[in-house]
């Protein structure tokens, strides 16, 4: 039997983000497929009941709430640490790619993107120095490293000197909900007062490039298109976005809801400057929802030829002709939404829980 203890401090009720599903998704059917190992779920606030997963999964509330740069030290090398030696962990596994500098207990490190290490203007200037300070510490300190695409991988071996053999790639995959329509649904437009339109999901942050979204489609509006533009997201730091004809603002949804309105779209249009990942990408895809998409980092590796077009998210004439496609060529719609089905199979939460489990089994 082995003592597992894992990073839950993204584990938040009603406030779930793209890590906190990737952690909440691996870490639930991890516990449940392995009750002969004891499982430690250290949060930084009360813990609520939803992630109590199972017998063989404890949960401890660890001081203080690690929500500010010089916390996170505090947390993880102080709190933590505390907690693995009590505990006498065998391993221990962060999600969110934050280790213990003050431990000798094998861990492992989830780092799903690097953007940081890019564009460390597109955050508050104390996250940017934490994080590009602390995670080439974090990449050697770790047995073992993990990340969601081919691209983040190449991108940790380039950026921090780590051996590619020491990085397992674990996916994103949709949940459940995400599924296309029944012949015998309607297609609601809630937040559009009923009428179509193209989505965008993601968090408000610069590196999503909501401002080159609203630039093309201001011009495919110009141009003649008809669909309106639904935003889905939660607004970030000090980003601000202006009112436009046709667009409308959803902020974040409850995850039943989004998958509602992402099959009820016409199309995905996510044109990031950067993502190691992706994850609207496959949801599009498993609701039978055509995808515009960025032609840079993991984008097109995500999308696997399935895109209805992968353009460059810094040409808004490219976005707005591509959006405008899809409105007229039913061929190319229709050949991006079977593709879609399809690519959209590659990605399963059990075969990601079970490629991180045995990154977790490699790592002591």
């Amino acid at each position: 039997m082995a003592r597992i203890a894992l990073n839950a401090r993204l584990l938040i009720p009603n406030r779930l983000e793209g890590i906190g599903w990737f952690t909440d998704a691996c870490y639930r059917r991890i516990i449940s497929s392995h009750p002969e190992h004891e499982f430690l779920l250290l949060f930084d606030r009360t813990p609520a009941p939803e992630f109590n997963y199972a017998r063989n999964a404890h949960c401890q509330r660890i001081f203080p709430p690690a929500r500010r740069p010089f916390l996170y030290d505090a947390w993880f090398d102080y709190g933590v640490t505390r907690a693995l030696k009590r505990w006498k962990a065998d391993v221990f596994v962060s999600t969110d790619g934050m280790l213990s500098r003050r431990t000798d207990v094998p861990q492992l490190a989830v780092m799903h993107d690097l953007n940081f290490m890019h564009h460390p203007e597109w955050m508050p200037a104390r996250e940017a120095t934490y994080y590009t300070q602390r995670f080439p510490e974090f990449a050697m300190l770790a047995n073992r490293l993990a990340t969601v695409s081919a691209y983040s991988k190449e991108d940790i071996v380039e950026q921090f000197g780590v051996d590619a053999d020491r990085i397992d790639v674990v996916a994103n995959a949709p949940a459940k909900d995400y599924r296309p329509r029944t012949a015998s649904e309607k297609r609601e437009a809630v937040f559009t007062g009923g009428q179509p339109y193209f989505l965008f999901v993601g968090s408000l942050h610069p590196r999503k490039n909501l401002e080159g979204l609203l630039r093309a489609y201001a011009q495919y509006r110009e141009e003649g298109g008809a669909n309106q533009l639904l935003i889905v997201g939660e607004r970030m730091w000090d980003d601000a976005l202006g009112q436009q004809a046709g667009v409308h603002y959803a902020g974040r949804l409850p995850r039943t809801q989004l998958a509602e309105v992402m099959r009820n779209a016409q199309g995905l249009v996510f044109v990031p400057w950067f993502e190691g990942f992706g994850v609207p990408i496959v949801e599009a895809f498993a609701s039978g929802v055509p995808v515009i998409a960025s032609n840079v980092t993991a984008m097109p590796e995500v999308c696997g030829g399935a895109a209805a077009a992968l353009v460059d998210p810094g040409d808004p004439g490219a976005i707005a002709h591509a959006m405008r496609q899809l409105d007229s060529d039913a061929t190319l719609r229709a050949e991006a939404i079977k593709k879609g089905l399809v690519r959209a199979r590659d990605f399963s939460w059990d075969e990601s829980a079970e490629q991180l489990w045995s990154a977790i089994c490699k790592t002591w």
